[in-house]
């Protein structure tokens, strides 16, 4: 008996070859899912192994059917589902049915409004339903701590407003400078104390707080937390940038080009900071490294001057000196100058035709005393006048003493 049993168990296993092992699987499948599912099946297919069962899950809706399709998008077209650009299709729509058995997933695209808390409002059209992945979708940037609420409209569609909205509420942004390191904290938390426990931040015996614990948080405040005794402390500063000037004598003075922006730099400085009950009593820099590197400012600078018609004498006649005093004013200028109106003492900065020290005195006779002979020499006669009574004073008195 036992032998007769071993000999049909050998020819069953014999005949159950991988190809009608596979057909028997099938059938087994088509009969348990014409029990449990609704069957589509074209009229001239006929089961055999070049069939395929592909099962469709659309949203909370299920349709089976026998095909050949080659594609998941052929399947569709026969059983007559339609997807839209923005629907989400697993396995996508192009994908081939290489399994007797296959299952697709749809996720219809619907309607979405994302209000963010800072005043932007944005409505897209999804079939993602992961919000995080839907607000970075349009460009919209997360913090940490930031929170999400996600409602959906029962009756979206007939009002014709978004079927889901998310609410971003943003966290508030704490600037801490915590023992010298410079923190940008996020949170939701409502007071100082809340926030540092979010955070994990214990406070010591004897550590100062530049604020109460009890303070109310605003978006972007700042706050420090101080520890007595000597520490090092890090923080970023400002590389002031510098100017170069490019003298062009082509241009007029007065003309001025940024050829090349300036930008100021970044670094990094360390202090040895000496603090007692929240006050700093003293500090020492340590070193200090250059992180971003400041722009140099280039800038064109105009030379080009255009002097007044005439001679030295036609000079003295514009600027209304007299003419008995010509001969004076001539003496003076040709040696404190030699009649170069931008003649400049390298010692004392004495500048001009007169030499006026500070040059800029002469602004009193007019704003382009810096390249203008005229109103160098009106500045002139005015300063003889008023210090010496008139020019023939003062050349008595340069003529004395070799200045005036």
């Amino acid at each position: 008996m036992v032998d007769r049993l071993v000999r049909v168990a050998d020819r069953l296993m014999s005949w159950l070859n991988p190809r009608r092992l596979a057909a028997l699987v099938l059938a087994v499948v088509l009969i348990a899912s014409a029990i449990f599912t609704p069957l589509v099946r074209a009229a001239d297919n006929k089961i055999d192994n070049s069939s395929r069962l592909v099962t469709f899950y659309d949203e909370g809706e299920e349709y089976s059917i026998l095909t050949k399709s080659r594609t998941v998008g052929e399947a569709l077209d026969e059983v007559g589902l339609k997807v839209g650009d923005k629907d989400s299709v697993t396995p996508a729509v192009d994908s081939e049915l290489n399994s007797s058995i296959v299952i697709v997933n749809i996720r219809r695209a619907r309607p979405v409004t994302i209000a963010d808390e800072n005043g932007q409002r944005i409505r897209t059209v999804t079939a993602e339903i992961d919000a995080t992945k839907i607000i970075e979708s349009v460009g919209i940037t997360l913090n940490p701590r930031d929170e999400i609420d996600v409602e959906v409209s029962a009756n979206f569609m007939s009002s014709g407003g978004a079927g889901q909205e998310i609410s971003i509420r943003r966290a508030k942004t704490v600037n801490l400078n915590l023992y010298g390191q410079r923190l940008t904290l996020y949170t939701q938390a409502d007071t100082l104390a809340e926030m540092l426990s979010e955070a994990g931040i214990g406070l010591a015996d004897g550590d100062t707080t530049s604020l109460p614990l009890d303070q109310e948080i605003s978006d972007g405040m700042s706050a420090q937390i101080w520890r007595n005794g000597i520490q090092t402390i890090e923080q970023e500063e400002e590389v002031a940038f510098e100017t170069e000037i490019i003298k062009d004598s082509t241009k007029q003075v007065g003309y001025t080009e940024v050829q090349t922006a300036g930008q100021p730099g970044k670094k990094t400085v360390i202090y040895q900071v000496n603090m007692q009950s929240g006050v700093e009593l003293s500090r020492e820099k340590i070193s200090e490294v250059i992180t971003v590197p400041a722009v140099t400012q280039v800038e064109i600078h105009g030379t080009k001057v255009n002097l007044p018609p005439g001679s030295h004498t036609d000079w003295m006649r514009m600027a209304g000196i007299p003419e008995s005093d010509f001969g004076a004013t001539n003496y003076i200028i040709s040696r404190e100058s030699g009649w170069r109106y931008d003649a400049t003492n390298a010692s004392s900065g004495a500048y001009g035709l007169p030499q006026a020290l500070p040059g800029y005195k002469m602004r009193s006779a007019g704003e382009d005393w810096e390249t203008n002979p005229i109103t160098q020499l009106k500045w002139f006669y005015s300063y003889c006048t008023n210090r010496y009574g008139s020019v023939q004073e003062a050349y008595e008195f340069w003529l004395a003493n070799h200045w005036y």
